[in-house]
C-alpha cells in the first residue's frame, strides 16, 4: 500500500513516532525502538483510523507534553485524539470532533 501523507512527532522519552496515511485513508505508525539516535525502527502497524478515513494529519502537544493528533477525514471533518497519560507507551483516546 502506498503512503500518501506522512508526519512525525516526539514521544515523551525522546523517541520519534511517524504516522502515515495510505491511499485508502487508513493510518499506520512506527517509532524508534529506543531514544538512541542509531536505534532501529519498529515495523509499520495499524493505528486507529477515524470512521471517515483520513486525508491529512498534524501532530501537536498538550501542555504536559503528551502528543495530540489532528486529522481531517475524507468528509472534511476535523478530529483529534491524544495520549491518555505522559507514559510514551500509553494508549490513545478515541477520535473526537474538533
Amino acid at each position: 500500500m502506498s503512503r500518501i501523507f506522512i508526519t512525525a512527532g516526539d514521544l515523551e522519552d525522546g523517541r520519534i513516532q511517524v504516522f502515515a496515511i495510505d491511499s485508502n485513508g487508513n493510518i499506520e505508525s512506527r517509532w524508534k525502538e529506543t531514544s538512541d539516535p542509531n536505534s532501529g525502527w519498529t515495523g509499520w502497524s495499524s493505528f486507529q483510523t477515524p470512521p471517515g478515513g483520513a486525508s491529512t494529519m498534524a501532530v501537536g502537544y498538550l501542555s504536559d507534553k503528551r502528543m495530540q493528533l489532528f486529522v481531517t477525514d475524507r468528509g472534511g471533518n476535523t478530529l483529534s485524539c491524544w495520549k491518555q497519560t505522559t507514559n510514551p507507551d500509553a494508549a490513545w483516546t478515541p477520535w473526537t470532533g474538533f
